[in-house]
């Protein structure tokens, strides 16, 4: 793409009533459209979230290896602003950016990071959110094994899509022979994510989805509104935030309904540092 082909994007001050420009960093069957809907509708109005760096790693390598790490830098800000000014009268504004460990570390991704780390006109803020790599797991083979299509969220009360999710994702057997070498794989790449972010100076917040949706209270919520400087900081039940919910939750509480192989996976993780995983 040419920069030069497009009109310089000025953000409308945050002061002046502009949205909260905020980048989505979270990986796939995270949570992350339910999260944002649920902060966006919360702060005031409901925003849309695209994965506008790729929804997979291969459309992620090949969306930043057509950058410069400078061409990068120019992009981030100004897609953003754009979309800013397509929702100018919502709180929030985002996109998601999946990080891939083989992307993460391309000129252009480098150049996105330096460039979220620098901007002030507003600050962008950083939203860093992980699930159980166990769950994500098993998520992801739900979806790929279901000889139905199954849609990727139900929306509140809709059974037959509950009940879809529901069979789809009991039963399963998850493959024994890389587990524990892709757990690793996956606590290895939340720690350089979350080290970037760190060692670049970026305003972030770091959240997991069990945080969110697995406590009986609304703390976590809390904490990430202050942390927008959007949404109820105070008083906020888990229940205000059930309520505001467009999606419906669809994952199994129990890994021995979810999973045909459970013991299986019991016996190789029990002792290991991912005992804690299974539930």
């Amino acid at each position: 793409m040419n920069k030069d082909d497009f009109a310089p994007c000025h953000f409308t001050p945050i002061e002046e009533g502009g949205p909260v420009p905020v980048i989505f960093v979270v990986n796939g069957r995270s949570g992350s459209d339910a999260t944002w809907s649920t902060l966006s509708s919360l702060a005031g109005g409901q925003t849309p979230i695209g994965e506008h760096t790729g929804e997979n790693k291969v459309m992620a390598m090949d969306f930043l290896e057509k950058m410069t790490e400078k061409e990068g830098a120019w992009w981030v800000t100004e897609h953003l602003c754009q979309f800013a000014h397509r929702h100018c009268d919502k709180p929030l504004v985002a996109f998601k950016w999946k990080p891939f460990v083989d992307s993460w570390t391309l000129p252009a991704a480098q150049g996105m990071l330096k460039k979220i780390a620098t901007f002030n006109q507003p600050k962008i803020r950083v939203i860093f959110m992980t699930r159980n790599p166990l769950d994500v797991m098993i998520s992801k083979m739900k979806h790929k094994t279901s000889k139905t299509t199954v849609k990727a969220h139900c929306k509140p009360g809709d059974e037959e899509c509950l009940k879809l999710h529901a069979s789809s994702g009991s039963g399963l057997t998850l493959p024994l022979d890389n587990l524990l070498e892709d757990l690793t794989e996956a606590n290895a790449a939340f720690e350089i994510f979350e080290k970037s972010l760190k060692d670049m100076d970026i305003l972030h917040i770091k959240t997991t989805y069990e945080d969110l949706y697995d406590r009986d209270d609304a703390e976590e919520w809390m904490r990430m509104f202050k942390f927008l400087g959007k949404g109820p900081t105070e008083n906020l039940t888990m229940s205000d935030v059930v309520d505001s919910f467009t999606m419906a939750a669809t994952s199994a509480k129990n890994h021995s309904v979810s999973l045909a192989n459970y013991d299986e996976v019991y016996k190789l993780l029990g002792g290991s540092e991912f005992e804690g995983l299974l539930h």
